[in-house]
């Protein structure tokens, strides 16, 4: 076995992600069958340095984010992808697992990345959102889903907080709320 296979690690998961068609339609079947929620959506998620391979890329879409017992589930509903390696990564049965995502500590990160491409789970998209910096890997042949790894940051932790603190005794009522910004 080589020496390092186990390094570095990725910890627990911090979020799981589906593909869906609808959201809104998707939020309404999971609070009633499995009492998920709030959600929270973002419509046109305004990512910045969108790129697929060193190259421009386009990944369109909302998110909806919400509990789901103990964990963080985040809704994807793609609008417009390209090249093609982006556009196939999404193109699996809908409603479908597309990736389990992780926050990694920024001192991290980097040599996290570059393992998982040296051990075949090549990245093939990287994004932006203020402070909150993500890659997706494609994990499809050992997991049948992705890998998103996002560094760890204040602003990453606050959002979850408050998906997190929202659940807490949350009655039912508007399974979907739109993000204010």
């Amino acid at each position: 076995m080589p020496e390092g296979l186990f390094r570095p690690q990725l910890g627990e998961p911090h979020h799981y992600a589906y593909v869906v068609e609808d959201i809104e339609a998707t939020v309404n079947a999971l609070a009633d069958q499995l009492g998920a929620g709030p959600f929270f959506l973002i419509e046109g998620v305004p990512l910045e340095n969108v790129l697929s391979r060193g190259e421009p890329a386009e990944f369109v879409h909302n998110s909806a984010f919400g509990s789901c017992g103990a964990g963080a589930i985040e809704l994807i509903e793609p609008l417009s992808l390209a090249p093609e390696r982006v556009e196939k990564r999404f193109s699996g049965p809908r409603p479908g697992i597309h990736h389990v995502g992780y926050a990694v500590p920024p001192t991290e990160v980097a040599d996290l990345r570059s393992s998982l491409d040296e051990r075949g789970l090549p990245q093939y998209l990287s994004s932006q959102l203020g402070e909150v910096d993500s890659t997706l890997h494609d994990a499809s042949a050992a997991l049948g889903h992705d890998i998103e790894i996002h560094v760890d940051s204040d602003a990453l932790r606050a959002f979850f907080e408050m998906v997190r603190g929202s659940a807490a005794g949350w009655d039912g009522s508007e399974p979907l709320r739109p993000v204010e910004s």
